[in-house]
């Protein structure tokens, strides 16, 4: 393949582009028992704290992957501030990320 400086930035800036949501986030040790739910009990659940999580790199292709990611700093977040249940809420999407508020219980 012949590669001039045109035809191998093209190709380097679609790489980034097109690799940029499959990014993976570091699993928290604990992390793995923290519950992502749509609702909690009050009187089984104390709250702890808010937390807004973004997640750069956004593309339809590798939504799941992104999403995934930001659920995962959600959990992380979630073990620093001693909780085992997360809500995600107030879920946005921008050219280029997705961000998320989280709120965090440690319920019963």
């Amino acid at each position: 393949m012949n590669c001039n400086k045109k035809n191998c930035f093209s190709i380097v800036i679609f790489l980034l582009v097109s690799c940029g949501g499959v990014k993976f986030v570091e699993e928290k040790p604990g992390s793995e028992y923290v519950k992502l739910v749509t609702t909690v009990d009050q009187k089984q659940c104390e709250f702890k704290s808010e937390v807004k999580e973004t997640v750069k790199g956004y593309s339809d292709k590798s939504y799941s992957n992104t999403e995934r990611n930001l659920i995962q700093l959600g959990k992380n977040a979630a073990v620093e501030k001693d909780g085992n249940t997360i809500i995600m809420s107030e879920y946005r999407q921008y050219r280029g990320a997705q961000s998320a508020l989280f709120k965090i219980y440690t319920c019963k």
